[in-house]
């Protein structure tokens, strides 16, 4: 168990659903259901009885900012009275661009938020309204303009590659549009789809990049951001010096955390857990709402999977005793993992086939 403790608050409000989302969502939530979920979501929070110190709080969805920015403030409030934030907690809250106006993130920089992570995904406005996005890459700017005004100095901007209809050139240039506007921090994904959303539905309608043009566009990524300065430090993240995402590490690196909310994981207590997925049934109970109870404790070989398979997402990789000598020396060769001392990670070429690789590794 670690000595800290991590707080991830899950908003599955939003105003509508993306093309491409698969996550559970509750599009149009009215006002009286979001001041239950802000009961909900404190009465849950305060039954763990967490006392340990809590250096990261993760305000994330859905799009948080639809809850509304006072019961946010109030919740951040209920935070700091009730557990034991650490003097340089990182407290992050997703943002849409267009969601939240100037006078929306001075309160919330001034209730305490000191990261925000928004979700500019591209900055073709076509490419965006075909993924069902409300904004244009003109409202990004303008958001991190006014953030920074704010007192934000800590920002991550979202992108997607490998979106339907999208070019290498026109990856290269939301990729520089991305950096012209100058974050601390980038998380990249590649597109995926899946069933149940608009994409899946509509799938033979649409083109898109093939294997090797999404993995070209990867590899532009990837340039790019070195390029500029930034640390690849975790498969999707990358990021300047110092602006590592502390709450995100903690997912990799096996920390004790808290899912509060509908749909929310948690870590903690040597037990993997979850909210049930389902707004009613989350207000009508919220102390019952997660499945720990039925959970078990991860003994020690699903202890060293995990330690293998998350530590393997970072660049700082795992130590080499983990696993065998043979599988490294073979993964090496073929230019998969590299040697880092005594630890090994995986090259970006294996972070591109990273299951395969960490398949072999756990053999």
């Amino acid at each position: 168990m670690s000595t800290t403790t991590s707080l991830y608050f899950h908003f599955p409000f939003c105003t509508r659903k993306c093309n491409y989302c698969a996550f559970y969502s509750v599009p149009w939530a009215s006002e009286a259901q979001k001041d239950a979920y802000l009961d909900a979501l404190k009465t849950q929070a305060l039954s763990f009885g967490e006392t340990r110190p809590v250096p990261s709080v993760y305000f994330g969805g859905g799009t948080p900012t639809n809850f509304g920015v006072s019961r946010l403030t109030d919740l951040l409030c209920f935070v700091r009275e009730h557990f034991s934030l650490t003097p340089d907690v990182e407290i992050t809250l997703e943002a849409n661009p267009a969601d939240v106006s100037p006078a929306d993130l001075q309160t919330l920089r001034n209730a305490g938020f000191n990261r925000l992570s928004i979700g500019m995904q591209s900055s073709d406005d076509a490419l965006l309204k075909s993924l069902g996005r409300r904004h244009t890459f003109a409202d990004t700017r303008a958001t991190v303009e006014a953030a920074r005004e704010a007192g934000f100095q800590n920002l991550s901007l979202d992108l997607l590659f490998a979106l339907p209809g999208q070019t290498l050139p026109g990856l290269e240039t939301s990729v520089r549009d991305a950096l012209s506007l100058c974050p601390e921090h980038i998380s990249a994904y590649s597109l995926q789809l899946e069933e149940g959303t608009a994409f899946y539905q509509t799938r033979e309608t649409l083109s898109f990049p093939t294997e090797d043009e999404e993995e070209a566009q990867y590899d532009a990524l990837c340039s790019l951001l070195a390029n500029a300065g930034y640390r690849h430090y975790e498969i999707s993240s990358f990021a300047k010096e110092g602006f590592r995402s502390r709450h995100n590490l903690r997912y990799w690196d096996r920390g004790d955390y808290l899912g509060i909310g509908a749909a929310a994981h948690s870590f903690w207590n040597g037990k993997r857990f979850s909210n049930v997925p389902d707004l009613k049934a989350y207000l009508a109970s919220p102390l019952t709402a997660n499945d720990y109870k039925k959970a078990e404790r991860i003994d020690e070989t699903e202890a060293w999977e995990e330690t293998v398979m998350l530590g393997l997402r970072t660049d700082e990789g795992i130590p080499a005793s983990l696993v065998s000598s043979e599988h490294i020396s073979r993964l090496v060769s073929l230019g998969l993992l590299a040697q880092k001392g005594d630890h090994v990670a995986l090259t970006e070429r294996g972070w591109r086939v990273s299951n395969a690789v960490i398949g072999q590794l756990l053999l």
